[in-house]
């Protein structure tokens, strides 16, 4: 007992020693004392001012720790003895010695750093500090280089100067052949290019590895402690970024630092994400791929940008803008680009550049086009300013008519801030300015390895990068071809020896496929079948069927090669063969308005459902729910009637062709509901198996159908408007005045047709909007379905791409539904699922854009995000709002989500791949536990 009071009693004593050394650190701004020349680590820059990388390091402990600091600079001498004298609580970094450990602690280091001995080029064949007896030594007095030169070889004669300044104008008057200096010693730009030359880093000698330290006076625990607590807070990657700021790209790394400057859309700049984006930044992470070689950018503005290259802070510039008259010095690795530049004047247009002599526009004084500029604009005015704000100002100012500067670059400037229909884009006057990869003189080898990793990269990748970036075709440099599919020899003689090749289709199935009135095969499949022809030189034959059944025969019988959407059953399967999916083919029924909407096979049960004879459908339905009553039918109109004069209750058919008939406005008392049981329902081509090595070539053709070429298709098939037909009523109402009726008599009667003709024509609008709605929108929770979300996601595309603007995705999974669903049954389970879809609509914006995606899933589409911070608040939200438990039908429903984010364009600038990594992450999401989400 008596043991643990006396250890009780340490222990407060401890605690109140450590508590009075706490509260007696200074509540004023910590002084740090630096050297003045330890460049590139402390020094003064020509504007008087405490920079380098350990200056900036303590900057961020300042931040972190919320501790203002005050930097004092003293001769490296001085800023020891300041230290001595407690004028200063903390020295910002020094190597520890034997000798400084004596009389001050030391922090844990905060930067590596090397010592080195930099010889004259002359000296190159010196290997070892033995070998440098001859010669004196060049140091600053004070510093530790000195007594660690003296450690290892003593026999060393130095010759000392006061400062770094006094140093380098030594050994640039030849006083000395070698000098002591930190790494990075001779990357400053007061270093001029001739020592720089005449002591490359290729014949150095390490003196040691060592560390930077900060450090205090001797006793002062508790501030180190702070130093120690702070610098952990630092982040890995700021560390990381400061230190390849001040000492550039090692060159025992396999990687390459790209300077860059900020602010030039489309072409390079720092996106919401904190991220290099642009069309430059593309093509090096191409070339990246290309060679293996890893890059990493270097941002900066213009001018520092080119200076970092200068210095050997980073080994290449990302793309530089010369001419013959204005040259940064450096050497042209390779010709990046060629950027278009054009006049652009406020709010009038120019049919004639006479018409601007006497007045004034506005240029950047750095453009590299002024020489060609002044000779095609002689009797103009030249204003000179130094950024587009500046030159947009004047010109709505009334200072200026307009101002010449680089298309892209302004046209996204206009558009971002909207000032897009205030000025136009005169053709008639363009200049064309190279952009260059820059490089050092005295590199030859990296400017042949970037030449080399741009050479490796096609005319047709250029090509793809310019399209995702470039807004004005005219302002592309580069052909973007129309893709084929490549044949090989053996693949060649193949599809020559085939000959003739009959191709099926119906003739009234719009508009999947159909006989025209010239009596040509026409539709979709009609678009898919010229395809082929084109890509692989077939001789196609159309042969047009009444109904699918024969078509089918006539397909497994071999009197016809191939047939579009077919279907692919296990039953097909034994007797074709089929190519990849290539078309989206959900089948959908059609019903009367007042009948109440179906949307599954269970609640068809009993009912007489048509079906177009020879549909594979029709086996799957009788397995789904063998009490329906089929009735088949020849075709789709058929169908059609069948419901109309009620001889049957539904008729199934697909989505496409359903909504195709349903908006020539011949069948305004029907209307269509999508089946859920059988939206994810695909085309094929089916091929007679005589043909089965058609079938991949096939395949490759189908490969070439990217979105947007699906949409052009389908674009140039189905029609949205709604025919009223009205040419009936318009001849009836000449007859009646060719008949000679009083006037009162045909005013009556087109009084009366009107009032028809607009009552028909406002049911068919009505039917239309039901229409488009029931095909957009989930039946149960009334969001927006998985068709309606692929076209917002196809806009968002389109427009954040277009205005270099970032978007998210959510794809959000119900952790426990099914087994709600199948404890408490699918009343329950719907149930949840609606209340589900109102609150994650109430955690968006209006345009914002929340859609079932199938399931107990579903997708957010967040338009126009400023940082990964607002999708992780939105994320934040869906859980809180899920978080409570719901009671329904007297039953204590929970549930948990996982959320997977992502962001375009950094995790993906397509539909499919964003969807895709998003689902993933959803699943990584699921698998941590539920109620939770996963980002990048």
């Amino acid at each position: 007992m008596t043991f643990l009071i006396h250890f009780i009693v340490i222990l407060c004593s401890v605690f109140f020693s450590t508590l009075g050394q706490a509260s007696s650190l200074p509540t004023e701004p910590l002084v740090i004392v630096m050297g003045e020349d330890s460049f590139p680590y402390q020094y003064v820059d020509n504007d008087g001012e405490p920079t380098g990388l350990l200056v900036d390091l303590w900057k961020e402990w300042a931040k972190q720790t919320h501790t203002p600091v005050v930097f004092v600079a003293r001769h490296w001498h001085e800023s020891l003895e300041q230290l001595r004298q407690n004028k200063a609580q903390v020295h910002i970094g020094m190597g520890k010695t034997q000798e400084r450990a004596r009389e001050f602690d030391f922090a844990v280091p905060i930067a590596d750093v090397g010592t080195f001995l930099y010889l004259h080029k002359s000296l190159q064949g010196k290997k070892s500090i033995t070998e440098l007896i001859p010669f004196q030594v060049g140091v600053v007095a004070a510093s530790s280089h000195e007594v660690e030169l003296h450690r290892i070889e003593p026999q060393l004669v130095f010759k000392r100067y006061e400062s770094r300044e006094a140093l380098l104008a030594g050994v640039a008057a030849g006083e000395i052949m070698v000098f002591a200096g930190l790494e990075g010693y001779l990357k400053d730009p007061a270093s001029s290019q001739a020592i720089t030359a005449n002591y490359p880093n290729a014949v150095r000698i390490q003196i040691k590895a060592m560390q930077f330290a900060p450090a205090v006076i001797k006793g002062n625990t508790a501030l180190v402690n702070k130093i120690n607590a702070g610098f952990a807070l630092l982040k890995a990657d700021f560390i990381q970024q400061t230190e390849r700021r001040w000492l550039g790209f090692k060159r025992e790394q396999s990687e390459l630092i790209i300077s860059m400057q900020q602010g030039v859309e489309p072409f390079v700049n720092i996106g919401a994400d904190g991220l290099p984006h642009g069309l430059y930044v593309d093509m090096w992470q191409l070339w990246s791929e290309k060679t293996g070689i890893a890059i990493d950018f270097l941002p900066g503005d213009m001018n520092s940008s080119v200076d970092d290259v200068r210095r050997g802070l980073a080994d290449a510039h990302i793309g530089y803008p010369e001419s013959d008259d204005l040259k940064t010095g450096l050497n042209r690795a390779w010709q990046l680009y060629s950027k278009k530049s054009r006049l652009f004047l406020y709010k009038q247009q120019l049919t004639d550049l006479k018409s601007l002599q006497g007045k004034r526009i506005g240029v950047v004084p750095t453009a590299p086009y002024l020489v060609e500029l002044r000779k095609a604009l002689p009797d103009v005015l030249l204003r000179y300013y130094d950024s587009m704000d500046a030159m947009v100002a004047g010109a709505r100012a009334g200072d200026i008519v307009g101002f010449v500067a680089g298309g892209a670059w302004t046209s996204h400037y206009l558009l971002l801030n909207n000032y897009w229909t205030d000025f136009y884009q005169y053709q008639g006057l363009e200049f064309a300015t190279d952009v260059y990869v820059l490089t050092r003189s005295d590199n030859p080898g990296l400017a042949e390895r970037i030449a080399n990793g741009f050479n490796s990269i096609s005319p047709q990748e250029f090509a793809n990068i310019e399209q995702k970036w470039m807004l004005n075709p005219k302002d592309h440099i580069f052909t973007q071809a129309e893709p084929h599919v490549s044949l090989n020899v053996s693949e060649k003689a193949y599809v020559d020896a085939l000959g003739e090749l009959k191709v099926g289709y119906l003739k009234q199935w719009p508009p999947m496929e159909f006989m025209d009135q010239q009596g040509q095969f026409s539709g979709i499949n009609s678009d898919i079948a010229k395809l082929l022809k084109e890509q692989l030189r077939l001789k196609l034959t159309p042969v047009a069927f009444d109904n699918w059944h024969s078509l089918i025969e006539a397909l497994q019988k071999g009197e016809v090669s191939l047939a579009g959407s077919v279907a692919k059953t296990a039953d097909r399967q034994q007797r074709l063969m089929f190519s990849e999916a290539y078309w989206p083919s959900p089948w959908a029924l059609v019903s009367q308005l007042e009948q109440v909407s179906l949307f599954n096979i269970a609640q068809l049960a009993g009912q007489r459902v048509a079906v177009v004879e020879g549909y594979h459908l029709v086996a799957q339905l009788m397995s789904l729910e063998p009490s329906l009553k089929l009735v088949l039918v020849a075709d789709t109109h058929a169908g059609l009637a069948a419901v109309t004069h009620g001889t049957a209750d539904v008729f199934i058919d697909k989505v496409v062709t359903l909504a195709s008939d349903l908006k020539t406005g011949q069948y305004p008392t029907l209307k269509m509901s999508l089946l859920s049981d059988l939206a994810d329902q695909k085309s094929y081509i089916g091929v007679h198996p005589q043909f089965a090595p058609l079938v991949p070539l096939i395949n490759k053709t189908l490969a070439l159908i990217d979105s947007q070429k699906q949409q052009r298709i389908y674009a140039r098939w189905v029609s949205f408007s709604v025919a009223t037909d009205n040419s009936q009523y318009k001849q009836w109402i000449n007859y009646i005045v060719f008949g000679g009726l009083v006037l009162c008599l045909v005013m009556v009667a087109v009084l009366f047709v009107n009032r028809r003709l607009n009552r028909e024509i406002t049911q068919r609008l009505i039917a239309e909007k039901r229409l488009q709605h029931v095909a957009n929108h989930d039946a149960l929770t009334q969001l927006p379905n998985r068709a309606l979300l692929d076209d917002r996601l196809a806009q968002a595309l389109l427009s954040h791409q277009r205005d270099h603007t970032h978007f998210a995705l959510l794809f959000i999974d119900l952790d426990n539904f099914k087994p709600i669903n199948d404890q408490y049954g699918h009343p329950v389970g719907d149930e949840l699922l609606v209340w589900v879809a109102k609150k994650l609509t109430k955690v968006i914006r209006g345009s914002d854009t929340v859609a079932r995606f199938g399931g107990d899933e579903f997708v957010i589409l967040l338009n126009r995000v400023q940082d990964l911070d607002a999708v992780t608040q939105v994320a934040d939200n869906i859980l809180q709002a899920l978080s409570n438990p719901l009671i329904i039908q007297g039953v204590s429903v929970s549930i948990s989500v996982s959320i997977g984010v992502v962001v375009y364009p950094r995790d993906g600038d397509t539909a499919i791949s964003l969807l895709k990594k998003a689902d993933q992450r959803m699943y990584q999401a699921k698998n941590d536990g539920g109620r939770c989400y996963r980002m990048a």
